[in-house]
């Protein structure tokens, strides 16, 4: 009965590790994802001229990981017009969306000033999102960097965790 203890717990450690893994590597996906989403949103504006709630919409539809509820809910908030500031919009917007999405505070700190555009002309639209574009691009470089850098480390911290507990108790 103990040995089976010992090996849920040396078992459980190690599944922590590679769940905390994950996490990150979703983070990553998400960061690429929302790369991509913007890239999409960008060209729409800029090259077929769509409006902004079809864009978002059109995105919506080309992306995944979570980063397609984050577009479709704003387009939908902007469709209503419950509120008239579609920069509190944005921000409930990524509120809400920040319970799926396993992006951190500071990733959404750099989306956050893409609720000013929905109000502005198409020009600076573009200026707006070529900059968003660029901080999303070094932000998703710098997690991935990090990832592949601790990648190992989360996993082999769960066994060597569980490990140590199931030495402490024998």
């Amino acid at each position: 009965m103990r040995i089976l203890g010992l090996a849920l717990i040396l078992i459980s450690c190690t599944i922590l590790g590679f769940v905390y893994d994950s996490q990150e590597k979703k983070r990553v996906l998400q960061l690429e994802e929302l790369l991509f989403g913007f890239n999409l949103l960008k060209s729409e504006i800029e090259y077929k001229l769509t409006p902004l709630i079809e864009a978002l919409k059109l995105t919506s539809a080309k992306t995944g990981n979570g980063i397609d509820k984050l577009f479709y809910l704003y387009a939908y908030k902007l469709e209503q017009r419950n509120e008239t500031d579609e920069k509190k919009m944005w921000k409930d917007t990524l509120i809400q969306s920040s319970k799926l999405l396993k992006l951190t505070e500071e990733d959404l700190k750099i989306i956050e000033p893409f609720g000013d555009i929905s109000f502005l002309d198409r020009e600076t639209q573009k200026i707006n999102i070529n900059w968003l574009l660029e901080e999303l691009k070094r932000k998703k470089d710098d997690a991935n960097e990090i990832y592949q850098k601790r990648s190992k480390v989360y996993c082999s911290m769960g066994i060597l965790l569980g490990l140590s507990i199931v030495i402490v108790l024998i």
